[in-house]
């Protein structure tokens, strides 16, 4: 028998075998299961258990097809997390219809939009003021702070600037370091309450930005808040 026979009938017979274990013995099935199986564990695990799962069993592809209403930058990430999973070729999402894009995304700008409107609200444009030479906040800071984290809490979209700020008492280099360290205080006391630290933004100005053009009024030693939406439109 000439040897391209010979190499033809064996490839013939691989691929025979392969679709006798793999379909008839029903190995397609239970692969295609327990992929499904380890991509919904891993899903839940990353909170999006609500996410559809599909994969192919006859033939038996290792691509997982997700679907849900979940947002790109979580699909990124949901994605590559199942990808991680051994036995998996490739994880796709289908197409997304472009209008509804627009929509999402401008229902989102809106409840940013709403965010931001209820934290200003709560600042109220207040500022906490500090003692001389100190980060230490006060019964009224306090007040405020809560004000705020409740207002933020759960909003997404926005960013809060938290600039400290020292009156010209003092040495300048002194008072720039402790007009970073009243930013970070407050930063910190956020966070403490649940805010999540990529929503805010500290800087210290030192005494370079006085209230009333008096720098050495001690007004000047506070922090101030700005709000703004996080694609950069200050409130």
């Amino acid at each position: 028998m000439p040897a391209q026979a010979k190499l033809l009938i064996g490839l013939l017979a691989t691929i025979v075998v392969t679709w006798l274990w793999l379909q008839p013995f029903g190995q397609a099935a239970a692969i295609a299961e327990d992929l499904e199986q380890r991509a919904s564990e891993t899903l839940a695990s990353h909170g999006a258990a609500n996410v559809d799962i599909a994969v192919q069993s006859d033939p038996v592809r290792r691509v997982i097809e997700l679907d849900g209403e979940i947002g790109n930058s979580e699909r990124g990430e949901l994605r590559d997390a199942v990808m991680a999973l051994s036995g998996v070729s490739d994880v796709v999402w289908p197409e997304a219809d472009p209008a509804e894009i627009e929509q999402a995304a401008a229902i989102e700008n809106s409840a940013a939009q709403d965010c931001r409107e209820t934290v200003e609200t709560a600042i109220g444009g207040e500022r906490i003021q500090f003692r001389s030479g100190s980060p230490y906040l006060n019964p009224a800071a306090h007040r405020l702070l809560d004000r705020i984290a409740e207002a933020a809490d759960g909003c997404e979209g926005i960013r809060i600037a938290i600039t400290g700020h020292a009156n010209s008492s003092g040495r300048a280099n002194v008072n720039n370091e402790m007009s970073a360290f009243r930013a970070t205080t407050v930063r910190d006391a956020l966070v403490e309450r649940g805010l999540p630290a990529e929503m805010l933004t500290t800087a210290g100005r030192g005494s370079g930005e006085p209230l009333g053009g008096n720098p050495a009024d001690p007004e000047n030693r506070r922090v101030d808040f700005e709000v703004s939406l996080a694609d950069g439109e200050a409130g």
